[in-house]
């Protein structure tokens, strides 16, 4: 799948690794010399057979299963999706703040097993990537496969994140929002707030109120679902899982736009986007106030 010239821009790579340079040395000759998406194939591709320099000093891809469970998809179709809103975070924050995303600071919050942290490696060097979930299996997980970059769990209602204050450009957090209550929304906007930089960018998804017909599961709810959304702005049906402080913080959500002008005013809405991967996680750019 691979084209020539990348393939023998790996093979560089490889034996770099293989006479001692280190995963910065190894990611920055791959930046400069792979498109994105072989960046990105060669990343879910490891460990490979032919590569055991690489598969020593980089993260091994979750299995497909995994992958599965915390997305639905999994290989090449999920690499789509995962590309696809990298290069829309690259472009919006060029357009946005006028600066690329190189060396920039990251932070992804809800990192799940690490897909889209794997990607920003093209971008920047893993030190300056922070990667955290409130679930420590997903944590363990990242863990597991040699994730590299700052890896730590964090609150479900959290008050502040495992990262620098004030310190970060970038913030993602993606198919996050889609899935959390009320009061989780309110303390991760809040917690994210105290740790952006005050040029940051952060990127969440959301959905429209679309959604609640797309999905077959409220089939006969849905237009309950789409009533609170048009009242209130912001939807919630929780999932049968354990609570946090009495309450269910996860399950199905969609949230209006104006209710994020309306309740968060740390936060300006900056720009917008989507893709037609998934027409349900609607790209939402904030700045902080």
């Amino acid at each position: 799948m691979l084209l020539s010239d990348d393939a023998n821009a790996i093979a560089a790579a490889e034996r770099s690794a293989a006479a001692g340079a280190s995963a910065s040395e190894v990611l920055g000759r791959l930046r400069e010399t792979l498109p994105l998406d072989a960046f990105g194939l060669l990343m879910i591709g490891l460990p490979r057979t032919d590569l055991p320099a690489l598969s020593a000093l980089l993260p091994h891809m979750a299995s497909e299963e995994t992958q599965r469970n915390f997305t639905g998809a999994a290989g090449v179709p999920l690499l789509g999706q995962t590309v696809g809103f990298v290069r829309t975070l690259a472009y919006n924050y060029a357009s946005l703040s006028n600066r690329s995303l190189k060396d920039a600071k990251i932070l992804d919050y809800g990192c799940g097993y690490g897909r889209i942290t794997r990607a920003m490696y093209y971008y920047t060097d893993p030190a300056n990537i922070w990667a955290v979930d409130p679930w420590d299996y997903a944590i363990d997980l990242c863990k597991e496969v040699g994730l590299l970059g700052n890896l730590a769990q964090s609150d479900y209602l959290p008050q502040s994140l495992p990262a620098p204050e004030g310190g970060i450009d970038v913030m993602f957090a993606f198919s996050v929002f889609t899935h959390t209550s009320r009061s989780a929304t309110d303390a991760a906007l809040a917690a994210m707030r105290r740790h952006i930089a005050e040029d940051g960018l952060l990127a969440i998804t959301i959905r429209a109120p679309e959604y609640w017909r797309a999905d077959p599961a409220y089939a006969e709810t849905a237009q309950i679902h789409e009533k609170a959304h048009a009242e209130q702005g912001f939807a919630y049906v929780p999932h049968p899982r354990e609570t946090v402080a009495g309450e269910a913080t996860y399950g199905d959500t969609s949230i209006s736009l104006d209710f994020l002008k309306q309740n968060y005013p740390d936060w300006e809405v900056a720009g917008l986007d989507w893709s037609l991967v998934d027409l349900h996680q609607r790209y939402v750019f904030l700045r902080p106030v």
